[in-house]
């Protein structure tokens, strides 16, 4: 009688990137909270581009160059994106209609509100305001993800790898310049900050796929390298070094640390104890990222109106957004994404059973 072996859920995966996301997660949504703690926060967008040009280029560069198209591909991603982002956006306009209606936040009217949360639940940027997605401003990251992969599709998988190097240093050569006169590398979440999104997005992308474009090693062993790796992501987040200039802190973490901790991230493990740990943050961190701004004013009113310990105050806050995105994830997202790929294959099926003479769409 043969017996077979349940794997963990982390199994064969990158759980040190897996880590690293979700600390990256952590480390922004704590930003957006209380910008002291993690004045630098902003920069694991970076990270998340570059690691998503890695993972996604791993992933589906061969099965592109085994025939997938274009609208496959970015189907599947959809998938992937849309229930998660279509709950951050229902979760932050609730919030906002609450402070509307409360007087907390008078700035956009109701119709502003209305027309924006419509055009922003089709993933796209609003038309009537200077930022992107008002009332859920992370989401731009999301927006230029999606741009990403269907730029990568069409273009990038074509791409020799001299060529992948040419697009990141026209990006940083756009964006750098922009980073030194903004103040600091924030950039993206406004309309007249598109083209620099853009050149943003594009060389942390293809410094991913320029990763994965590379020879994987066959064997990633668990040392002390992958606690490290954790360890560098949080501290490149949180740290707030006085002997260099913000700007130029900014730039080596886009242009240098993000992509490197990418790299070594790739090639080392953590010790079997932490990895239950790195596999679990990592597993939430998207659904953090989408709906942690929902959170952050219910939050800030025990810190700023009631005076609440701050170090207490993140904490909680950092263990709401976790239970939240868990329970996103647990009970949205997975059936959500498992329906709509279940619909997919059906049809896919049907299509193939029906042949090219009994078309199933009439």
């Amino acid at each position: 009688m043969s017996t077979k072996t349940a794997h963990p859920p982390w199994h064969d995966r990158y759980v040190t990137l897996d880590g690293m996301r979700g600390i990256a997660a952590l480390a922004v949504a704590l930003f957006h909270f209380n910008i002291s703690q993690a004045p630098h926060g902003y920069v694991a967008v970076d990270f998340f581009f570059a690691l998503s040009g890695f993972v996604l280029c791993t992933s589906y560069l061969p099965r592109w160059q085994g025939g997938m198209g274009t609208g496959e591909f970015m189907t599947k991603r959809l998938v992937r994106l849309y229930p998660l982002f279509l709950v951050g956006i229902a979760l932050t306009t609730t919030v906002g209609l609450a402070r509307y209606y409360t007087g907390g936040d008078t700035s956009l009217r109701l119709s502003t509100i209305g027309i924006s949360t419509a055009i922003n639940a089709l993933m796209l940027p609003s038309p009537l305001t200077n930022t992107l997605f008002p009332l859920n401003v992370p989401a731009w990251s999301l927006f230029y993800e999606l741009v990403a992969n269907l730029v990568m599709v069409l273009v990038l998988f074509r791409l020799p790898r001299f060529a992948l190097v040419a697009v990141c240093a026209a990006s940083a050569w756009w964006f750098a310049p922009a980073v030194l006169e903004n103040g600091s590398g924030n950039i993206g979440a406004i309309w007249g900050e598109w083209a620099l999104a853009l050149a943003r997005t594009l060389y942390s992308f293809c410094a991913g796929m320029l990763i994965a474009r590379f020879r994987q090693p066959a064997h990633r062993p668990a040392t002390l390298g992958g606690l490290l790796c954790l360890a560098a992501i949080a501290a490149m987040l949180l740290a707030d070094p006085k002997w260099i200039a913000v700007t130029h802190y900014d730039l080596a973490c886009t242009l240098v640390l993000s992509p490197l901790l990418v790299w070594f991230g790739s090639r080392v493990e953590p010790s079997r104890k932490l990895a239950p740990a790195a596999w679990f943050v990592g597993e939430v961190s998207f659904a953090l990222y989408a709906v942690h701004w929902a959170l952050i004013e219910p939050m800030r009113y025990f810190k700023d109106d009631l005076q609440y310990d701050e170090v207490l105050m993140a904490f909680v806050f950092l263990g709401a957004c976790l239970v939240t995105a868990w329970f996103c994830v647990r009970w949205i997202d997975v059936p959500a994404r498992t329906l709509l790929s279940d619909m997919l294959r059906r049809r896919r099926q049907a299509r193939v059973f029906a042949g090219p003479d009994h078309p199933v769409d009439g």
